[in-house]
């Protein structure tokens, strides 16, 4: 069983979370979607609730109310979170995928959660991540999903450096200067969208080594940008529609 002190560890240290094979998930909408796919192997429970009738066949560590509040810097906590299995995902899905999400050295969580929602609500269900992307198992990620990531495959470096090299869907990347729209671009059932950083934009050189194209967001002359999370959520949308 997972203790009270190594959940603290995993709260604290993203290098100790990426070394971890579980996850740790204390936001309702995510335990319920993952606890669909039957991946939850562990419930933490305050000594102040009633604890669900769905957690009587999974092993329990009972704690005081105010550690829930302590560890996730949540000042009222539902007193509840569980374990679960950290997923792990095929290449050949990856392959096999019609519409992929791939970003560039994106660093904050939440604005990652809020993709992921994005990419679910629009029909993407494979993200790509480089190596200097956030951790996409960060609490803030998992909880600004709302549930979305138990519903997309996602795949690091190594697991798409020859993918990109070889698909045959087309690569379009959000960039504030591309003499193309988004409006003008042709809606397909396959495509890769890449978006990078707010500060540095695309810095892979991978990717920079495979033909892409660079597509703008037409937006009024009082805004240069908008934020990486809303322009993915817009391209998404465009690329896709409609969904089905």
């Amino acid at each position: 069983m997972i203790s009270a002190r190594d959940i603290e560890r995993w709260f604290e240290s993203a290098h100790y979370r990426k070394k971890c094979d579980w996850v740790c998930v204390d936001q309702p909408k995510v335990i319920r979607e993952w606890g669909k796919k039957g991946l939850i192997g562990q419930v933490i429970c305050s000594d102040k609730i009633e604890k669900p009738a769905w957690t009587n066949t999974i092993p329990c560590l009972d704690v005081e109310h105010a550690w829930f509040n302590q560890v996730t810097k949540k000042p009222s906590h539902m007193g509840m979170m569980v374990i679960i299995e950290r997923p792990t995902y095929k290449v050949s899905e990856l392959m096999r995928a019609p519409r992929v999400l791939l970003l560039d050295g994106i660093q904050d969580p939440g604005n990652l959660g809020t993709m992921i929602r994005s990419m679910v609500a629009f029909g993407c269900n494979a993200l790509c991540l480089t190596n200097d992307c956030v951790d996409p198992f960060h609490p803030k990620s998992v909880n600004a999903s709302c549930g979305a990531i138990a519903h997309v495959g996602i795949y690091f470096e190594t697991h798409w450096m020859d993918w990109i090299k070889e698909t045959k869907h087309p690569i379009y990347v959000l960039d504030p200067q591309g003499l193309s729209t988004i409006w003008d671009v042709e809606r397909s059932k396959n495509y890769v969208l890449v978006c990078g950083s707010e500060g540095q934009g695309i810095q892979s050189t991978l990717i920079k080594s495979v033909h892409i194209n660079p597509i703008s967001i037409p937006m009024a002359d009082e805004m240069e940008s908008i934020n990486a999370a809303l322009s993915v959520g817009i391209g998404l949308h465009q690329l896709s529609y409609p969904i089905k």
